[in-house]
């Protein structure tokens, strides 16, 4: 081995050992912080109530009571709303969106959103560090290599593109995503950018309408914003699926296989996404049923949220095709169970959780249940229409493949009788 290369083995192993050193010092002083923070809030009965208080608003959601408790502080109350964005980043449950729309109906839209805009940024770096400062080996033992190494190839391709997407969704934490960043190789300054360009925009939407909007309105263009949202989601799914087919195509070529892309299933996304509703309907109306959890979080948001989560959870089971006759028996017993919880009052209570969730209180009981039973007559309609649809496409697909594999034995014995 030449002197050069020692040379450089040498160099290498020194910043290794370098940043070993910086991580493990990083870690504990991230340890004796958290210890501080423990003790304080333990120890001083201001700190421990103003936390709880904190965290109660945090659960209501309720811009109302984050506006006077925000706005009691009088010139302390930017410092405050600072500290809450960067509290709601490393724990608080809920999106910032909430702090973003208070900050411009008290401080008016473009202080509120520099406000909003630059105290994000804070919280969002400091999520990425602290994950940074844990390293790999600590987040290996909590997940599996190959997640993270998924993760990572995952940000690799698409990292911006998440982080911008997942500034636009009101619904969705951030700060999951910014911690995700810290644990893989994209560079800081990268993060930083994206972080910035994708909540800016946000941020002057989400400022504006809270300076200029209140009540059903500010609650129905937040609803349209997410359902925009929504629509790049699909996008960003799209091109990664085609990826994910890509991959599949070029390894069965280079196997010396036939690859026939698996059609698109319309009919199956729908009738899971159909069959998702009332079942929503049954966890919100379960969770309503608890008098604690009920005032903790505003039980029509259950139902929105129950209904995406088990729509994602159907996508995740591929196999499972939620055909006309399943849709049809999982409807009725959702609604069977729905009765079991609500008794008579069948009529009221969802049509209830439903208002409470769109925040317009003027809609009558009669005009939401006529709107959910043409949700239940229509839809099924759709799915069974559109299942009938499918059975063609997937004749036709079965047929194409059929001929592939044809045309491609044909080749391989024209190869073989040359």
């Amino acid at each position: 081995m030449s002197r050069v290369e020692r040379n450089e083995q040498e160099r290498i192993k020194a910043e290794a050992e370098a940043k070993a050193k910086g991580n493990w010092t990083g870690r504990i002083v991230l340890a004796v912080l958290f210890a501080v923070c423990l003790i304080v809030y333990f120890m001083v009965p201001s700190v421990h109530e103003w936390v709880n208080n904190v965290v109660a608003m945090f659960k209501t959601g309720n811009f109302d009571d984050m506006r006077e408790f925000i706005g009691k502080y009088g010139k302390w109350a930017m410092a405050v709303s600072a500290l809450l964005m960067i509290f709601q980043s490393l724990a608080a449950p809920l999106p910032a969106f909430f702090i973003t729309l208070t900050n411009a109906n008290l401080f008016g839209w473009w202080q509120g959103c520099i406000l909003s805009w630059a105290s994000s940024m804070a919280g969002a770096a400091l999520c990425f560090w602290i994950a940074r400062i844990l390293g790999r080996d600590v987040v290996e033992r909590i997940c599996t290599k190959g997640a993270l190494a998924s993760i990572e190839d995952f940000f690799a391709k698409y990292g911006k593109r998440c982080i911008l997407v997942a500034r636009l969704l009101p619904f969705i934490s951030f700060d999951v995503v910014s911690y995700a960043a810290g644990l893989t190789s994209m560079d800081f300054l990268g993060f930083f950018v994206a972080t910035g360009l994708g909540q800016l925009p946000a941020c002057v939407v989400y400022s504006y309408v809270g300076g200029m909007l209140t009540g059903g309105a500010k609650k129905l263009f937040i609803g349209l914003m997410c359902l925009f949202a929504l629509a790049i989601v699909v996008i960003l799914i799209r091109q990664v699926y085609s990826a994910s087919q890509k991959k599949k195509e070029e390894a069965a070529a280079a196997a010396g296989e036939v690859f026939v892309r698996e059609p698109s299933n319309l009919a199956r996304l729908f009738s899971k996404l159909y069959l998702a509703a009332p079942w929503g309907m049954v966890a919100a109306l379960a969770y309503s049923s608890v008098p604690k959890w009920a005032a903790a979080v505003n039980s029509g948001w259950i139902f929105f949220g129950a209904w995406l989560g088990i729509f994602a959870i159907l996508l995740i089971f591929k196999k499972l095709k939620c055909g006309p006759a399943f849709t049809a028996i999982g409807t009725a017993a959702a609604v069977a169970v729905m009765y079991l919880i609500c008794g008579p009052a069948i009529t009221r209570m969802p049509a209830g959780l439903f208002r409470m969730g769109i925040g317009i209180r003027s809609l009558s009981f009669g005009a939401i249940n006529l709107g959910f039973a043409i949700f239940i007559v229509l839809g099924f309609l759709i799915v069974c229409l559109l299942w009938k649809r499918q059975k063609g496409v997937d004749a036709a697909a079965a047929e194409e493949l059929e001929r592939l594999k044809a045309e491609a034995a044909k080749s391989r014995e024209a190869i073989q009788a040359q």
